[in-house]
């Protein structure tokens, strides 16, 4: 008994060195308004660069208030979402780009960590309100963009009929994690309603497939976890089984569809195995992945990128169907590797209350 508690102190010690080790990191690679900035690429339409200004800094900060940043991190990249939404409201890839339910989402997460404090709950209500202009009653579900009279982008983005006006599981199950995150209970029905559709769109092999995403991780995460939330444990056992089959040899995971094991996926899939009973259930594995992880830190304290982010065509409504012929430009990269970092650090965050709890599971 001694030496399995020294054991798990050792393991505990690794983890809290290695988080602190990414969120110093991120701190540094704010810019100097607290921003964050990734993915940086050429779009195909008006031939222009085009970097992530908004949802980067919504995610990444996120993240790093889950790993306990401090005011001087948080408050600058706040302050700067606040005051660059859209002018018709919301926030989107970029300022170059349209209001989005992902980055909008990604923002009300953000936000939710000032909950309960009155400057910031006017402010978390009516980021909510902007999440809830892309939600679809009638299919259950967020799209990601909303169908324009005038389309934005020169049409690709928001015209009637284009695939990037769908509802998206990726999407709808972060958008659904954040209305939980802002805790209004009125949000309830729509929080129901994503639940229903992600019930009864898991894959009889327990995984969910993605829009947005290259690879089966990322939706799977999200919609396990909401549907934890929610008191539904069937569909995130069936997908930590799914994990299980998945994982590689040498600890880490892939994308789900036979890409090697890289950091991103890797930290999507261990919070899935917490939920699942932890270490109670899949201790093996889940010390196999952290391994993996801990030893894949480089030395600034970053993990590598792969391509992870796809833009289909948007008269491409199920990429996964074909991963490759789909794109409209080749799989992005978070070459500045914030996003890849923020996901881990999110799951370290994810081991550390797991390990800590009594229960050595739930988080």
């Amino acid at each position: 008994m001694q030496a399995s508690l020294e054991h798990e102190d050792a393991r505990e010690s690794a983890v809290t060195e290695a988080l602190a080790r990414a969120v110093r990191f991120l701190e540094k690679a704010r810019t100097a308004d607290g921003r964050w900035l990734d993915f940086r690429f050429r779009f195909v339409v008006g031939d222009r660069d085009v970097i992530s200004s908004q949802w980067v800094t919504a995610y990444a900060g996120e993240a790093l208030a889950r790993a306990g940043a401090g005011p001087a991190t948080l408050e600058p990249a706040r302050d700067w979402l606040m005051s660059h939404s859209h002018p018709g409201g919301g926030w989107g890839f970029s300022l170059a780009t349209p209001a989005d339910a992902d980055s909008t989402a990604n923002v009300v997460r953000f936000l939710s960590h000032w909950r309960g404090a009155p400057e910031w709950d006017a402010a978390l209500g009516e980021a909510c309100a902007q999440l809830l202009r892309y939600w679809d009653e009638p299919g259950r579900g967020f799209r990601t963009y909303r169908p324009a009279e005038r389309p934005s982008l020169n049409g690709w983005a928001s015209y009637p009929g284009s695939s990037w006006c769908d509802i998206h599981l990726c999407v709808t199950a972060l958008a659904a994690e954040a209305l939980h995150a802002a805790g209004d209970p009125r949000h309830r029905p729509v929080l129901e309603a994503c639940a229903r559709l992600l019930r009864d769109s898991q894959s009889p092999e327990g995984f969910w497939e993605a829009y947005w995403w290259h690879g089966r991780t990322y939706t799977t995460t999200h919609a396990a976890r909401l549907l934890f939330l929610l008191g539904d444990t069937g569909p995130v056992t069936r997908a930590a089984h799914w994990l299980r089959g998945a994982q590689q040899p040498g600890g880490g995971w892939g994308n789900g569809t036979g890409s090697e094991a890289a950091a991103f996926h890797t930290a999507l899939a261990l919070p899935v195995l917490l939920l699942d009973g932890g270490r109670a259930r899949h201790g093996a594995a889940l010390d196999a992945g952290l391994r993996w992880l801990l030893r894949a830190q480089q030395p600034d304290g970053s993990w590598a990128h792969v391509p992870i982010m796809r833009m289909p065509r948007p008269e491409v409504h199920a990429p996964w169907e074909d991963p490759e012929g789909c794109l409209l430009l080749p799989v992005l990269t978070d070459r500045n590797r914030l996003f890849t970092t923020a996901t881990v650090v999110s799951a370290l965050v994810d081991f550390l209350a797991a390990s800590r709890s009594g229960s050595r599971g739930n988080p």
